[in-house]
């Protein structure tokens, strides 16, 4: 038997073919459709159901023949509201985009108690906000919304016919109580959504149905594909890599690079919860939870580099690393980071900076940022990882990987299928079809090394040194970012206030 996974992706969606070993059989892709408007960005739930269809016929009939089961991992905090009749009605807002900010900035949340129920801190990236963004600019299309569902329970639903919103995704809603695994009634009174419209609740690998008799005709897969619910990427990730047993932590390096830890039960803390490195939610493992801790802008600050540049990932092959004196220190803010002002930085910049210099410097800046977090992490949820596996695009750059051990003072064990997330879903689609009998078995028979990357002793004292150099300029930056937040707010609110007593309309 074949199993499929889906992932979803903030850039390319995949699509992969496993037998129940885990060993990939066939894989197909596609840029994820993303458009843009004079709002900004946004994805088209539609186009990228149909164009998922035609690349499930790209698969050989042989294979096609051969699946069971499929399931979907996706980026988290989208929103896809539905229609009577089931067809997508709204703008799906990426998670990065930053046209929420101004529904943070008027709406008055208590942090610590939203914090306690959600695992979320206020972040204009979160559903809610998203959700506040419809209602307010698009009126009619908001209240035509019958169901509210993520990415991936909008594609489940497209494929089967049955709503869903399974644990994992719906913890990065800002809108689901983690303690009662239900919907908050408070918040979605915040965002005036009675709880009818918001999907039913599911657990992560749950067979939903099989494939609708029009949908496997398009597709070219046997109506009797069982659909399963999928998850968060990252968690699918973690499913994949072994990630729900004591002492194992998930490196995922995607467009954000995050870490996650297993947790049996969510954490407790004081009645003020503020400025916690991480959230906390649903594991796709039931009933495990987890926290998330990690960079927004992590191989997106890679990519960026590169356009700037003109360079390919050639730049980085071969980089010598001797850290020094003039290394120059990158902050990796470009999609925000814990606090709302934050943007990132290029420091220590000099005549004789060149590009293999800004490269490395982003590399230490994303390792030396990442360390924080980790170390943060550790020492709040009183955990040690000792072992570190590590998934997902970045592992490719081996100056990086090796970089991040050595930040990171332990070896980083990178499998043999390094799509963790799109293997973690087809690994939830056996969980469902009854092929594992448990996530252990799944662990057993599919988790394979592939490389292990160890800490590069002759750099240990100039990580120490440039570690402790970023950790003092970091608090200053913070300082910096939040004065020129506020100065151009200023600037903003002086240039409005000038235009309304001139009659200009600016």
């Amino acid at each position: 038997m074949a199993l499929l996974g889906i992932d979803i992706g903030t850039t390319n969606t995949k699509l992969k073919m496993y037998d129940e070993e885990g060993r990939a059989l066939e894989e197909q892709s596609f840029p994820t459709p993303l458009l843009f408007d004079a709002d900004g960005p946004y994805y088209d739930a539609e186009r990228l159901f149909v164009t998922l269809c035609e690349s499930m016929r790209g698969f050989s009939e042989p294979i096609r023949q051969r699946i069971r089961a499929l399931s979907v991992s996706s980026f988290a905090e989208v929103v896809v509201g539905l229609s009577e009749n089931g067809t997508p009605l709204n703008r799906c807002i990426p998670w990065y985009d930053e046209r929420t900010r101004e529904q943070i900035a008027t709406l008055n949340l208590e942090p610590s108690w939203v914090y306690r129920t959600t695992g979320l801190s206020p972040h204009h990236k979160y559903s809610l906000y998203k959700l506040l963004w419809h209602r307010h600019h698009e009126r009619e299309v908001f209240e035509r919304v019958c169901r509210w569902t993520s990415m991936s329970g909008y594609v489940l639903f497209a494929l089967s016919g049955e709503l869903s919103f399974d644990h994992s995704l719906a913890s990065r809603t800002m809108l689901f109580d983690q303690h009662r695994r239900s919907w908050s009634e408070e918040l979605l009174k915040v965002v005036g959504i009675p709880q009818e419209k918001m999907s039913p609740l599911h657990p992560s690998g749950v067979t939903l149905g099989t494939l609708k008799k029009e949908v496997a005709q398009k597709s070219g897969l046997p109506k009797n594909t069982l659909v399963v619910t999928g998850g968060h990427d990252h968690l699918c990730a973690a499913l994949a890599s072994g990630v729900f047993q004591k002492g194992w932590g998930l490196i995922s390096t995607g467009t954000t690079e995050s870490l996650t830890i297993p947790l049996e039960e969510p954490p407790s803390f004081p009645e003020e919860s503020g400025g916690k490195p991480f959230s906390f939610g649903h594991h796709v493992v039931f009933p495990l939870y987890y926290a998330l801790g990690g960079i927004y802008s992590g191989g997106y600050s890679v990519d960026w580099l590169l356009r700037l540049l003109g360079e390919s990932y050639r730049l980085f092959e071969g980089t010598e690393i001797p850290l020094g004196r003039s290394t120059p220190l990158f902050f990796p803010y470009l999609l925000g980071g814990e606090y709302e002002e934050a943007k990132g930085a290029f420091l220590n910049l000099w005549g004789k900076t060149d590009k293999k210099d800004l490269a490395l410097g982003v590399l230490c800046g994303l390792c030396a940022e990442y360390r924080i977090i980790w170390e943060r992490m550790e020492k709040e949820l009183s955990y040690k990882v000792d072992h570190a596996v590590n998934v997902g695009g970045g592992v490719q750059n081996k100056t990086w990987m090796s970089l991040k051990a050595t930040f990171l003072g332990q070896p980083i064990v990178v499998p043999e299928e390094k799509e963790g997330s799109c293997q973690g879903a087809a690994l939830l689609a056996g969980i469902g079809a009854g092929i594992y009998k448990s996530p252990t078995e799944v662990f057993q028979r599919t988790f394979r090394i592939g490389e292990v990357f160890e800490p590069l002793e002759n750099l240990k004292e100039e990580v120490h040194c440039f570690f402790e150099t970023y950790c003092s300029v970091r608090g200053v930056l913070k300082e910096a970012n939040v004065h020129l937040a506020r100065g151009f707010e200023k600037e903003s609110r002086g240039h409005r206030d000038h235009c309304d007593r001139s009659g200009k309309t600016g």
